[in-house]
């Protein structure tokens, strides 16, 4: 059979592996081209970018240039000014730091208008009226004391001495303004254990917690009880005078220094005596009452505050954090107290109780710490006068 001459040799077709065709560039290659030119443009854009070739080490010498001051030839630059100013930095740069830091020399100053003197007379007023019942309850509370060491009962007297213990605690604020004979007579610590002048409390406390005949501190606590009654007849005399630098007692005026911001600075000193001396158990070594003190302590320092919030309204936030922090303490003390409203001993306390115990009473001793300086009746002292021409003293 010939062939037609209109025909031709088939092709043979090309395929791709397995026979299968291979599809065209098409779309496909057009879009990939269009990524590559963003790319190539992108490249280009950030090397024309002022800055951007450079590389990092050269970014930080760049910065120490800048930083680093410019040399002098005569040496170092001394500054001879307090800045922005013509006062002489060589002899009152010191006081201005201080003043812009917030210090003088005796700490810490407010930057809230001072107080007058006289806004501290109520809240004296209001807690000496406090004092004076908790020193009533005392004289009440060491009576059945006395009687039970009378009787030589100790399971009773440990009890009636714990009572009378947070009665004379709750005072509070009263240190260091009594007679130091009459703070020594009431809770004094002794010198050496074989002290004759150890009498009160802690040595009614000692005597009951080393097994010492109970009948032998009897006449102990007719000392304390005689104590307690001359605690009541000075102390409605006895109350710092914000406006002299005196305290009145019974006897007379003793002359001594007082500050009004002394009444404050026991805001905050009645719980750092406690953590120091009764959380540590070195006050109440023989007992180990330290929770019950340090709960007295609670109870006396929110008294406290509450007689200067009238003067604290619109002073900043330190009253109402102090008052929360206050109420957080109290709490803690309440959910570790026993069924018998008694506390434990600081030996019967777990670790998780003793840790609540220190983490928050360390909580509310910084609260507390921000009262004195928004209470401040002064303002920072003035600098002294520059004699003229010392402005530009070197």
């Amino acid at each position: 059979m010939s062939e037609s001459p209109s025909s031709s040799p088939a092709l043979p077709r090309a395929t791709g592996p397995g026979g299968v065709r291979p599809r065209r560039p098409g779309r496909i290659v057009i879009w990939l081209g269009a990524v590559v030119l963003l790319a190539v443009a992108a490249l280009v854009a950030a090397a024309v970018i002022p800055g951007s070739h450079h590389p990092v080490g050269d970014d930080a010498v760049a910065q120490r240039a800048v930083a680093a001051p410019t040399p002098s030839r005569d040496g170092p630059v001394r500054v001879k000014k307090v800045f922005d100013s013509s006062i002489s930095a060589k002899r009152y740069g010191t006081q201005v730091a201080q003043m812009e830091n917030g210090y003088n020399a005796s700490g810490p100053v407010s930057d809230l208008s001072p107080l007058p003197v006289s806004a501290f007379d109520r809240p004296v007023a209001v807690y000496r009226r406090y004092a004076e019942r908790w020193a009533a309850r005392l004289g009440h509370d060491v009576v059945p004391l006395t009687v039970a060491l009378r009787a030589g009962n100790r399971g009773l007297a440990r009890r009636d001495w714990a009572t009378a213990f947070s009665d004379y605690l709750h005072l509070g604020a009263v240190y260091g303004l009594l007679p130091s004979d009459l703070n020594n007579d009431l809770a004094g610590m002794p010198g050496e254990i074989g002290d004759p002048h150890f009498i009160g409390l802690h040595r009614i406390e000692m005597g009951l917690w080393t097994n010492q005949p109970v009948t032998s501190l009897a006449p102990l606590g007719a000392k304390l009880s005689s104590a307690v009654q001359r605690l009541r007849a000075e102390l409605p005399s006895t109350a710092v005078d914000p406006r002299s630098s005196r305290v009145r007692l019974a006897r007379g005026l003793v002359a001594v220094t007082v500050d009004p911001l002394d009444f404050t600075l026991r805001i905050h000193e009645i719980l750092e005596d406690a953590q120091r001396d009764f959380m540590s158990g070195l006050d109440v070594p023989w007992s180990g009452a330290g929770v019950l003190a340090t709960a007295a302590g609670v109870a006396a320092t929110k008294e406290l505050l509450s007689t200067v919030k009238p003067i604290m309204a619109g002073r900043g936030d330190a009253y109402g954090t102090s008052e929360y922090w206050l109420h957080r303490l109290g709490r803690v003390f309440d959910s570790i107290r026993r069924r018998d409203g008694g506390y434990p001993s600081l030996h019967q306390l777990t670790p998780d109780q003793l840790e609540l115990i220190d983490g928050t009473l360390a909580g509310t001793l910084t609260a507390l710490e921000q009262v004195p300086g928004t209470l401040e009746t002064k303002t920072f002292t003035t600098f002294p006068k520059i004699p003229q021409g010392e402005a530009t003293t070197k």
